[in-house]
């Protein structure tokens, strides 16, 4: 093991001057070539590249370098051991650098690489054999979840678009010693996503079940190095294409894990899906209608028919990628549960620990009255910033119109990031406080209590245009020239319809672009401009450099020290925020696509390039992802599902409050001028249209499920088609008298062995 040193400590004597070849360094370049067959650039020229330990992590640790510098040595000195130690004892290589960091340098000769004061990676790689034991217990852990049989399946099975190319292998989920033989190639065969996982799983896993205990946090991060020449070539395929495939998405599995696999997967589906009512939404556009009620009906319908499909598709996938059942199987306790006592398990036995559902009911009802607080802050500065914003754009006609209609985004945009800072502290501590048992339930009720802020942080400015503004400007009106002493003070002409539509059309666009421009521009701008910097940097140390010697080592060294000291200050990728982002977009689809019909195409033209931007951010603008086996995109699902409902709702009232028309439930006109100014605004017809929308809309989505049933999913033909075949099998394997007890007792062995002919027939028959 080689150790440099750390933060304001002397190397070993063994390191000064020039260390030895860095060991992951070899590891990584002999994968990349084995795994990509590609020529690693960074590799040290006449090195022998040994096979023996697979290279994917580095811990970073930074220390404070101010202070005692004697009090911070002995601290860092402390803490590198630490994590060494545990590393070390739980079967992996560790190997120490002092982290670098590129300059450009001012004239040639001079240094272009630094040392990062208060900075050391840990280089962690796995022993062949250290692997091969955590796969054996990855799938023995599989296989008393229950779902082995099905992970077996689609590892042996060919293309995930033949009709119905899996089947369990029973012979695996009966026999675990042959579900668990391995040999020397085993290792080989392992994707790279599935090593990452396991490898990840021992380094940060509690030091009694054999891990090291080394997880992230408190100046600790453990993160996965990006494959460079794989991510080039994935960002450059994807841009050459105009629908991403099947067989894209298995090399993003195999690569990344199923969690980063099925967001692209949910986003393919949604882009393909958005085609529908894109169409429809032109036709209308062309039509030159507005607020029509067959596109309310048909929006509503496409949004149940999309959810359902999806479910039912999501469902097939992970059965195809074996990791149906995966979320509850493989879930982890959570090293932060308290437990209030350990009870005797009903069906075992042993001690498990347990939280009152009482104590944690009751703490959940404490993080409602929280939760509804922060909304109501949220909903009162939304409300704030929409009467400025009004008021400058409708009312106001002094000097500076243009510019003080700008001002409230701005303030707006101002004041965002720190209220969504301490929404998202507040909901993290809220989950914490709730003590929740396992990770998949915990990552659940975050999400939930995040989406609530972000929901009406999107949604709520259009609803108070269309339910507050609109019908009530008037009011509005009256109470500015009362209360204001501005002579510049006009009044609103603007129509209804008008009105909702700029300001909808307005906000679609820009979130849309903003989205692009900030979450995959910006970042990979600034990517590139540190990439260049780098690149100038291994150039100009070709020819000299004047660096302590504890980080002297050779140019393709430096180089690769520096990359994974760039990597550790990359932002953490989480699918939370890009869930976020579509799942409001689904929103503004299902909700206001009746009053702008190319919110839909919009959307569609977006996701197009939000497919390949989030390739570009994944791949460029934050750390690799670390793999993660999930059966389905969580409680995504239910968010989306909620918002159908909420559709046929906002529909339903859009169209009642700004369709011209008169038929059923909607009334004739009195007032032509009221209705271009107002729209409808009776308020017990609109209760009567929400609540025949509402009760539509349930008999709609009963008869689309009902519907979608007919067609059994590819995950229930194959669940069928093994259970067929396990009450073949045992009538096979049964003796004869046990056989016998399925037909008439007094028929003669001739006529019960013709009977058991039979009854295997018309099992092979349910088998086709």
């Amino acid at each position: 093991m080689d150790k440099d040193s750390g933060p304001g400590m002397d190397p070993p004597a063994a390191d000064r001057g020039q260390p030895g070849p860095l060991r992951f360094q070899q590891h990584w370049d002999t994968e990349r070539q084995r795994k990509l067959a590609v020529t690693a650039d960074s590799a040290v020229a006449g090195d022998t590249l040994p096979q023996s330990a697979f290279a994917d992590f580095v811990v970073s640790l930074r220390f404070a370098t101010g202070g005692d510098r004697a009090h911070a040595a002995a601290q860092a000195a402390g803490e590198l051991r630490r994590v060494v130690t545990a590393l070390t004892q739980a079967g992996l290589d560790a190997e120490v650098r002092q982290a670098v960091r590129a300059r450009r340098g001012r004239g040639r000769g001079q240094a272009a690489y630094e040392t990062d004061a208060g900075h050391v990676l840990v280089f962690v790689s796995c022993p062949r054999a250290r692997l091969l034991q955590e796969w054996r217990r990855a799938r023995l852990h599989d296989w008393l979840g229950g779902m082995v049989a099905l992970r077996r399946a689609a590892r042996d099975a060919g293309a995930a678009g033949a009709a119905d190319p899996y089947e369990v292998d029973a012979d695996a989920r009966d026999d675990p010693a042959r579900l668990l033989a391995a040999d020397a190639a085993t290792a080989d065969e392992i994707s790279v996503a599935e090593r990452q996982r396991l490898v990840h799983r021992v380094i940060t896993g509690a030091a009694d079940d054999g891990g090291a205990a080394v997880r992230s946090g408190g100046g600790v991060a453990v993160l996965a190095l990006h494959d460079a020449a794989f991510n080039r070539e994935w960002v450059r395929h994807w841009a050459r294409k105009w629908l991403v495939d099947g067989r894209d998405l298995r090399r993003i599995r195999a690569h990344f894990g199923e969690e980063i696999a099925l967001y692209f997967a949910f986003l393919q589906s949604y882009f393909l899906w958005l085609a529908l009512p894109a169409a429809a939404g032109v036709a209308v556009r062309v039509a030159g209608g507005g607020f029509a009620w067959p596109l309310a009906a048909a929006l509503v319908a496409w949004t149940v028919v999309f959810t359902e499909t999806w479910a039912r598709r999501e469902a097939d996938i992970a059965t195809f990628w074996g990791v149906h059942g995966v979320e509850h199987a493989a879930d982890s306790r959570r090293a932060a549960f308290r437990p209030d006592a350990h009870v005797p398990d009903p069906a075992t036995g042993e001690p498990v620990p347990v939280f009152s559902p009482v104590r944690r009911w009751a703490r959940r009802a404490l993080g409602v009255g929280v939760i509804a607080a922060l909304a109501s802050v949220l909903a009162a500065l939304v409300a704030a910033i929409f009467a400025l914003q009004t008021f400058f754009g409708e009312f106001y006609a002094g000097p500076l119109a243009s510019v003080l209609g700008l001002a409230p985004v701005v303030l707006f945009s101002a004041c965002l990031p720190t209220y969504t800072a301490v929404c998202t502290r507040a909901a993290l501590a809220l989950t914490e406080y709730e003590n929740y048992e396992y990770e998949t339930e915990f990552a659940a009720q975050l999400t939930v209590k995040l989406f609530v802020f972000r929901f009406l942080q999107d949604q709520l400015y259009l609803f108070l245009t269309a339910w507050v503004f609109v019908p009530y400007r008037d009011s509005f009106e009256r109470w500015l020239s009362r209360g204001s002493q501005l002579a510049a003070v006009k009044s609103s002409d603007t129509p209804a319809t008008a009105m909702v539509q700029t300001l909808l059309a307005g906000f679609v666009v820009t979130s849309q672009a903003l989205s692009l421009v900030t979450e995959t521009a910006v970042p990979l701008a600034l990517r590139w401009w540190t990439a260049r910097s780098r690149r100038a940097a291994a150039s100009a140390s070709a020819s000299a450099a004047t660096l302590p010697p504890a980080a002297a080592c050779s140019p393709a060294q430096l180089q690769f020290i520096a990359r994974a000291a760039e990597e550790t200050r990359l932002p953490e990728y989480s699918t939370f925020e890009d869930y976020a982002e579509m799942a409001s977009q689904f929103g503004r689809v299902a909700f206001f696509s009746v009053a702008w019909p190319l919110a839909p195409l919009a959307a569609f033209v977006n996701n197009w390039f939000e497919l390949r931007g989030d390739a570009a951010k994944i791949a460029g603008a934050t750390q690799r992802p670390i793999p993660r086996r999930v059966e389905s995109i969580g409680p995504w699902l239910g968010a989306l599902r909620l918002m159908c409902w909420l559709a046929s709702i906002t529909n339903a009232l859009l169209v009642y409050q700004f369709n011209p028309a008169t038929g059923l439930l909607l009334p004739p006109v009195a007032d032509p001028d009221a209705m271009k100014r107002y729209g409808r605004t009776g308020l017990t017809m609109a209760l009567v249209v929400l609540l025949f929308a509402e009760h539509a809309f349930l008999a709609v989505r009963w008869l689309i499920i009902r519907a979608m049933a007919s067609w059994p999913s590819a995950y229930a033909r194959i669940v069928d088609r093994d259970r067929a075949l396990s009450r073949r099998r045992w009538l096979d394997r049964a003796p004869l008298s046990v056989r016998d007890l399925a037909f008439d007792a007094d028929a003669d062995a001739a006529d019960a062995d013709t009977t058991a002919g039979d009854w295997r027939a018309e099992l092979d028959i349910g088998l086709q």
